[in-house]
């Protein structure tokens, strides 16, 4: 079945789709909340925001994060609270040229050019290490930075199937749900949201209702802290929404969702 680009970047799906995959509980979508970079706001605003909503999110943490250096402890307790802790690479790597653009954020020794598969390989391995550490747990999800899937010219996604439940990605200006029944759980993309609205975020979130697709927001700065970022209080109209109907919308971890998927996805 295929989905409709519309000129605005954001791919939907038909309808049809709410009447063929079962989401928990009844819902008719499925939502994974996920914040890149592990900085000191997700500590300070973005935890305290879904708690206060009962709701749990995902957060991609490098290794090279100065937060986690920092405040290990903290972030330690917060996957003890339900939080999970996800794979975001040992140094996020990322391209430094990409089609009409220069990342000059990029150094040489960071640029996904200059690696290989297998380097990219063993620093996500390396992480994965590191998590375990952190939250004693044997299952991860990987975000791949900036989005890139390719080191020294080569996928590594495939290089990623083995050390990973799943892994999202996401292209520059998209917003595309996904089709539950048929995404590659490698690949699975979302929204990287950037000065949204609370309003605009929640249409999203009920476009995903009404197609019964998965919606992963993806965040960075929520309240500063980053450039790419959105207010708290846009963020929190959000919260309130999912808290408010989850009859509507079932919102989780990454890992849990697509360890949903995968399950549901399986002959029964």
């Amino acid at each position: 079945m295929r989905s409709v680009l519309l000129a605005a970047g954001v791919v939907l799906l038909p309808a049809a789709l709410a009447q063929s995959f079962r989401w928990p509980d009844g819902a008719k979508a499925g939502v994974a909340l996920t914040y890149d970079d592990g900085i000191d706001g997700h500590l300070d605003y973005v935890m305290p925001d879904l708690e206060a909503a009962n709701l749990r999110g995902t957060f991609y943490v490098p290794g090279n994060s100065q937060s986690l250096r920092k405040r290990m402890e903290e972030w330690r307790a917060a996957a003890r609270r339900g939080h999970e802790l996800g794979n975001h690479t040992a140094f996020h790597p990322c391209l430094r040229q990409i089609p009409g653009y220069e990342r000059t954020f990029v150094t040489p020794e960071r640029a996904l050019e200059n690696y290989t598969v297998r380097r990219m390989a063993d620093e996500i391995q390396v992480m994965n290490t590191m998590l375990v550490a952190l939250d004693a747990r044997t299952t991860r999800t990987l975000a791949y930075p900036c989005g890139d899937e390719t080191a020294g010219g080569a996928s590594y996604v495939n290089a990623v199937r083995p050390l990973s439940t799943a892994a999202r990605g996401y292209k520059r200006g998209g917003k595309e749900v996904a089709d539950p029944r048929s995404v590659d759980v490698h690949r699975v993309p979302g929204w990287a949201v950037d000065g949204s609205s609370g309003p605009g975020m929640i249409a999203w979130a009920e476009e995903a209702a009404r197609s019964g697709s998965l919606a992963v927001f993806i965040f960075h700065g929520v309240g500063g802290g980053h450039g790419i970022n959105v207010a708290r209080e846009d963020h929190r109209k959000l919260l309130e929404w999912l808290d408010k109907h989850r009859d509507r919308v079932w919102t989780a971890p990454f890992l849990t969702v697509m360890e949903y998927v995968i399950t549901e996805r399986k002959p029964q």
